[in-house]
This record gives C-alpha cells, structure tokens and sequence, in this order.
C-alpha cells in the first residue's frame, strides 16, 4: 500500500514530557540531519515509538514498514472477509496494526481523510478482532469483530490527551505577528464545556519555514462527566520571532499536518 507521509514530522517522545511541557512556550532546536523540503515538518518518525490510533496503541514500524492484512492466519483472514467485518477489499491494502494470539487489529489509510470536526480528522480506517469473544460478530466463530473506527495516528503524550487544533477564525495570524491563537478541542468527556486553564504546550519548533506545535489537554484529577460536544478552547502560543510566511504545523498527529481554520463554537 502506497504511503504518503509527505515529508517528514516532528515525534516527541512520552519519556521526555515532564521537561518538555510548559504552560506559555517551549522551544526545542531542529532534528540534526538533511534540510526540510520547504514548508515541510522539521524532524523524521521514531519507528521504536508508539503512537495511538484512538484508544489503540499502534507501533510507529507498522506504518512505517507495513505488513499487509494478506500475511495473517487463514483462520484470521476467514473473519475479515466475512461481510459482517466491514472490512472493504482488496485486504492488501490494510496493514498489520497489532497482532497477537488473541487480538489483530488491521488499518488502511483513507483515500479520503473524515472531518469529524474540530480539527480532528480520521486518516484511517480500524478494524480490530479477538478470539473466541461471546460478543463478536459473526457469532460462534473462533475470531469475531470487536470494534471499527476512524482514527488518525497520534504522539502517546502520556499522561495528556491529544486535542483538535485548529486556528481561531477571529484571529487569523499575520505574517508580523509574534503570537499565534489556536482553538483546541478536548477530545475526552467534559460535560460540553472547555478545558480551560488545562490546555498545555508540549513543545513547539520553529525553523525558517514551519512552526510545529505538540498540544495536549490534562485530564480532570477527578468527577464525573457526560459527553456533548466540548467547545473549543482559546490557546495562544508566543514565537520567538514574526511568523512571516512560514506554515503552521500540527505535529501531534502522524504525519504532521498543517492547521487550518477552524469555526467558533
């Protein structure tokens, strides 16, 4: 299956958080190594990292090096060309995401990428299966499906969750402005409201032609919460120097990916 990574991304550890996370501005020096492409994303993919794919954990190599769904157990491949699995031919163009005695979990790049709002927006499709599992579908088959989603592939920011990002509207940057406002939409439960005041930088990198920024939201310590649709959230970063005319990266999500307008709630 083809990838289309164009270019390369920044990836921020989970390890290196605690000193990284600052509640105004971090800034971290370029990856060594060859020059971006212009208006590309400063550093490469770890491939030893994990990255996640909604609530599943997705090793970095399985979409870097990716195995295609054709090399699993027959047993395997039997559930996944049932109808019930959803699973959309031809199966050479899912790749491995997980596999292990009891669980697979399968993914293909969308051809075209779901909005779902906020500045989410699923990059793949997930299919994942267990054995023998009395809820699965088909019933009474040795494997079954246990779940389907969109997803994209997102930095393991540990004890933060990602976020949708997107530039406030109202507040488009200039290319003399030394500050950029973002609006970040907290993905987990908060009762329809914003995570004010729970917003925070990961880090931010800025080269002569991107600015990439790593954002996380911190979960509540505690309470019970529903789950509308949560507002987003005012969040301003500071620049070491004017934006100009460089482009404004995501780089939580792999690949990075530039941000765009998003709408007030």
């Amino acid at each position: 299956m083809g990838r289309r990574w164009g270019g390369r991304m920044l990836l921020v550890m989970a390890a290196a958080l605690g000193a990284a996370v600052l509640a105004g501005c971090a800034t971290a020096a370029p990856s060594p190594g060859a020059a971006p492409s212009p208006s590309a994303p400063s550093s490469g993919i770890d491939t030893d990292a994990t990255l996640r794919c909604g609530d599943t954990p997705v090793p970095a190599r399985a979409l870097t090096e990716p195995r295609p769904a054709t090399e699993l157990s027959a047993e395997v491949l039997a559930v996944l060309e049932n109808p019930l699995a959803d699973v959309d031919e031809p199966l050479s163009d899912w790749l491995i995401a997980h596999e292990t005695v009891e669980r697979v979990v399968i993914m293909r790049e969308r051809e075209e990428p779901v909005d779902l709002g906020g500045g989410d927006i699923a990059t793949y499709d997930l299919r994942a299966i267990e054995a023998a599992d009395e809820h699965a579908l088909p019933l009474d088959a040795p494997w079954g499906l246990v779940g389907a989603a969109n997803c994209t592939p997102r930095i393991d920011l540990g004890t933060l969750t990602g976020a949708g990002v997107t530039l406030d509207p109202d507040a488009l940057p200039d290319g003399g402005d030394e500050r950029i406002v973002l609006l970040v939409t907290e993905r987990e439960c908060n009762s329809g409201r914003p995570a004010t005041d729970r917003v925070e930088l990961v880090e931010l990198v800025e080269t002569e032609t991107t600015v990439e920024v790593v954002i996380g939201v911190r979960p509540h310590e505690s309470g019970a919460f529903t789950c509308p649709s949560n507002p987003p959230t005012p969040f301003t970063v500071e620049l070491e120097q004017p934006l100009g005319d460089r482009v404004i990266f995501d780089a939580a999500v792999a690949p990075a990916r530039e941000i765009s307008a998003g709408e007030r709630y």
